[in-house]
């Protein structure tokens, strides 16, 4: 069912967090480093470790695959691996792609992340409108278990200037698409929204327009976002949100005399006891 292995296993784990996985080469920690391994084996074994360590916590993984894309074909190897080792853990994998193509090429892309690689979910920009959207909703539809994430109202600094421009504002109409593309037979639409934790004003006007769907959120963590922004993404259930945490996990060992993987988990747990104190939930 459409996103509902995102929903199950937010619920098994009593979790809505996401652990994201952006593995930046210089800021693995030196005892990955130091063994004399290149580059990509040192972001193996670090992405690996990371998602051992997270997933007693984790809902659900996100991978950044920019990341992964700049090591060339052995980081890509890398990402599928770690979503193939994630499915095997239970942990449904987001590909934070953010891809924005339309036709034929949107198509190539969506079966790419989604039947090639197996991701369960994608992250989408609408900017070219719904055709570049359907082709991933398509793809994900027919393997029956994935789900597409739209950019709607993203956590980044400058997105403001330029997601509240018009009239009506921009990001408004990308949940207007959201609304109209969602559907299936889980208990959320197959079609979500990436709405961030850092404008509390503007994700509760997008929950307002979006009542019943289910958001990604980042900005959580590293960005300034705390739980004031999350609580405004809450659904009239105290759900419909999973909420991704990346540097404040992966590199919560650079502020701990722990190792990294210690200091991942330990970081991991903080971050479900601080969600759900404000009662969020799936």
């Amino acid at each position: 069912m459409p996103v509902q292995s995102l929903v199950d296993s937010a619920r098994r784990k009593e979790s809505v967090l996401v652990a994201g996985l952006d593995p930046i080469p210089s800021r693995l920690p030196e005892d990955v480093l130091d063994d004399g391994s290149t580059e990509v084996d040192s972001v193996r074994r670090f992405c690996f470790g990371v998602l051992e360590a997270v997933e007693p916590e984790a809902a659900a993984v996100k991978l950044q695959a920019a990341y992964f894309e700049r090591l060339g074909p052995s980081g890509m190897q890398i990402y599928a691996d770690l979503i193939a080792a994630a499915e095997e853990m239970g942990l449904p994998v987001i590909a934070d792609v953010k891809r924005g193509d339309i036709g034929d090429v949107a198509a190539a892309y969506a079966e790419a992340h989604l039947s090639v690689y197996g991701a369960h979910c994608v992250t989408v920009n609408p900017y070219m409108g719904e055709d570049a959207v359907i082709p991933f909703v398509e793809e994900a539809r027919r393997r029956d278990r994935g789900g597409v994430f739209v950019l709607v109202a993203t956590s980044n600094p400058s997105a403001e200037a330029f997601q509240l421009s018009g009239e009506p504002p921009l990001f408004e109409t990308a949940a207007s698409l959201v609304e109209k593309l969602g559907g299936g037979d889980g208990d959320y639409p197959d079609v979500g929204a990436v709405v961030g934790a850092t404008r509390p004003e503007t994700g509760r006007r997008v929950r307002k327009l979006l009542p019943d769907a289910l958001f990604l959120v980042p900005g959580y963590g590293a960005q300034g976002g705390g739980t004031d922004g999350v609580r405004a993404l809450l659904d009239a259930r105290d759900g419909g949100v999973l909420v991704n945490s990346s540097r404040a996990l992966i590199y919560a060992y650079e502020n701990s005399e722990k190792g990294y993987r210690e200091a991942a988990r330990e970081a991991a747990r903080r971050a479900c006891e601080d969600l759900r104190s404000i009662g969020a939930r799936m």
